[in-house]
């Protein structure tokens, strides 16, 4: 059977200027690669989302804020200084939702869905960080509402600060974050010591990593903190959300994955979701700079488990050396706020 992955053509109106780092043109060009890769084409069928509906929207976002998303795209105001709204980008961004919530529905019936989705910044009353709704969370709450334990684990390099707001106080989504270093990256936030608070308290977990991690920096982390809690938690669902930005090549950040280390974090994700008996949604929108496309797919071939060409660029880290002593330091003290919750 084929994996659904969930795309429209408006997708491509999610844009905010032609000098503006989010490229909108990334969409169709994954299309293009999906159906001119003979074992992507074969392993994927590309179904068509749907835009999703105040109602749905309504699940993590307030009355006030879509009213405020339709007056600044009317007078072409911004929700944030990096987040100018355009004509059109509304109804790109509810397309975008409509198919990350297409991909939850699906949870009953299939074990693995796709969307090209993964907006993370926005949060319940905000958008920012090129991000006007968030289709994680969306997807995340419907899940939930059904009576689902959801693990949303959070991949890009920048930390989902609009995912983590939205479940701050839950027990019932379990939020991990692994990204640069908040002292070194927008938005600043995802420090060791955000854990949640009341019913919440324990069920965020953030993994600031240093500058320059590599693949063996992530391989700590995952065999650390991110398998051994996310077994604990036993979910029914992992939403992994997360581009190409932990690349070394990515114009926006620091981190030093190639795509070895791209292909190993869709893989390994989906390992967890399989040892877990858990259902699996995988969200890969992000990324800045000429090589965005190429992650994705080094992502979806590690989460597919189909074969991968390497680059020639496969020469940052490997497991065997070991992490740097600096996040070494860092995964010691997320576990002193972690512990009381996760056997760790």
């Amino acid at each position: 059977m084929k994996t659904p992955m969930f795309y429209h053509k408006d997708y491509g109106n999610y844009g905010f200027g032609s000098f503006h780092p989010f490229d909108p043109k990334r969409f169709a060009k994954f299309v293009d690669i999906i159906h001119s890769d003979e074992v992507m084409n074969d392993a994927i069928d590309i179904l068509k989302s749907p835009a999703a509906t105040d109602e749905q929207l309504l699940l993590v976002h307030s009355k006030r804020y879509l009213k405020h998303v339709e007056d600044a795209e009317k007078n072409g105001t911004r929700l944030s200084p990096d987040t100018p709204m355009k004509q059109g980008i509304s109804e790109a961004a509810r397309r975008i939702v409509g198919g990350s919530l297409d991909a939850a529905k699906l949870m009953d019936d299939h074990k693995i869905a796709l969307n090209m989705g993964g907006l993370h910044h926005a949060g319940r009353d905000f958008g920012e960080g090129f991000c006007v709704y968030n289709d994680v969370a969306v997807a995340a709450e419907y899940l939930k509402q059904r009576g689902k334990r959801v693990c949303i684990l959070d991949t890009d390099a920048h930390q989902g600060n609009g995912t983590q707001d939205i479940f701050w106080t839950s027990s019932k989504v379990l939020f991990i974050s692994i990204h640069q270093h908040p002292s070194t990256l927008y938005p600043g936030k995802g420090y060791v010591k955000e854990i949640g608070e009341c019913d919440g308290e324990g069920f965020t977990i953030n993994i600031p990593m240093p500058r320059d991690s590599n693949i063996a920096d992530y391989h700590h982390s995952f065999q650390e903190i991110i398998r051994p809690v996310i077994s604990q938690f036993d979910p029914d669902v992992l939403i992994r959300n997360g581009g190409s930005d932990p690349h070394h090549s990515d114009s926006l950040t620091d981190l030093a994955l190639d795509m070895r280390g791209l292909e190993y974090l869709g893989r390994t994700s989906r390992q967890i979701a399989s040892e877990n008996g858990a259902g699996y949604i995988d969200l890969m929108v992000s990324g800045y700079g000429l090589r965005v496309v190429e992650g994705w797919q080094a992502i979806l071939k590690g989460v597919l488990d189909l074969p991968i060409k390497l680059p020639s660029d496969q020469t940052i880290g490997k497991t065997s050396d070991g992490p740097r002593k600096s996040l070494v330091k860092e995964i010691s003290e997320l576990k002193k706020y972690i512990e009381p919750f996760w056997k760790v």
